[in-house]
């Protein structure tokens, strides 16, 4: 089983709490924490967090984003002890291109020191598109000289950063948007959606439940 989220809503949090902008991402961390224990409890096999959009560092400014590398440097160093301690496997997804070479590093430093891992995979998204992704996938595949007779929905896999994981069976978007803005685009066929007001420093334990709840109700039956 894979469980997704869309961590949206750090920044408006912080504004209702009267509280400065980047403050809102700090609470991102806790929260992250919190769902990969609550998904590790419920045996869950992968679970997957887009932490920032490849639009995202398109769009924002150089501060903020120089504070939410640093924060995502912060929370992988706390992290991993945990993710060490329960043989929790640590993965990432990125466009290569255009993150910092210290937060890369950081990251695949995580991913070489967890990957031994067995009951849990931890997949974290940054500087991510869906889009760009599917572009990218065809670029390698074009790179490779690829033959296009033998290219088919599955086969394509190979060429995508996320192709190495399966499809989301739930995506948990909070914050109030009912769009999942490509995430996990070409694997989403028949992923289950959870959209929830709830913003992600308040998305705790009850929220976790009420979205794992819809996933057990739901009639998947896969197209058949």
């Amino acid at each position: 089983m894979h469980f997704s989220f869309i961590m949206d809503g750090n920044r408006r949090w912080a504004k209702q709490h009267m509280l400065q902008t980047l403050l809102g991402h700090q609470e991102w961390r806790i929260r992250l924490e919190e769902m990969v224990e609550l998904c590790y409890n419920e045996r869950i096999e992968y679970c997957s967090f887009w932490a920032l959009a490849k639009k995202n560092i398109e769009n924002r400014s150089k501060e903020e984003l120089e504070y939410l590398y640093k924060l995502f440097s912060e929370s992988i160093e706390k992290l991993l002890p945990k993710l060490l301690e329960k043989s929790i496997k640590f993965e990432w997804v990125w466009n290569p291109l255009i993150l910092p070479s210290y937060t890369t590093e950081l990251l695949n430093s995580a991913r070489e020191k967890t990957k031994n891992g067995t009951n849990m995979t931890c997949i974290l998204a940054i500087g991510y598109g869906g889009q760009d992704e599917i572009i990218r996938g065809i670029q390698k595949f074009i790179e490779q000289n690829g033959d296009i007779r033998l290219l088919d929905e599955t086969t394509f896999l190979s060429f995508l950063d996320t192709g190495r994981f399966p499809p989301p069976d739930l995506i948990v978007r909070t914050g109030g948007d009912t769009r999942h803005s490509g995430y996990f685009l070409y694997q989403s066929e028949y992923s289950e959606y959870y959209f929830t007001e709830t913003l992600w420093p308040d998305f705790k334990e009850r929220e976790f439940y009420k979205a794992f709840e819809t996933l057990k109700d739901a009639n998947r039956n896969f197209g058949k």
